[in-house]
């Protein structure tokens, strides 16, 4: 009789150790899970802020890229407008 209490009572011991085994696996996958989730969300992050950074390099070139055209216009605006004074003279 006492082997078998024994046995209960280990039984009940080994089944509580598998139900706590399964909720500290349940929340290791869950925390791996949630990491696999921000390693996705950090490389989304890291492609937005290199696209943004195209952008900014492209708006720069664009800036400079207006800058020597208006030089070039007023360049030439200028160069006509003397030979438009010097005809009215």
């Amino acid at each position: 009789m006492r082997a078998v209490k024994e046995l209960e009572i280990q039984t009940k011991e080994v089944k509580e150790a598998k139900e706590k085994l399964a909720k500290l696996e349940a929340n290791y996958d869950k925390s791996k899970m949630t990491v696999a989730e921000k390693q996705r969300e950090i490389k989304a992050l890291d492609s937005r802020v290199k696209a943004l950074e195209k952008e900014l390099a492209l708006d720069k070139t664009l800036v400079e890229i207006k800058k020597i055209l208006w030089a070039k216009i007023n360049q030439s605006i200028t160069g006509q407008w003397r030979s438009i004074q010097a005809m009215y003279e």
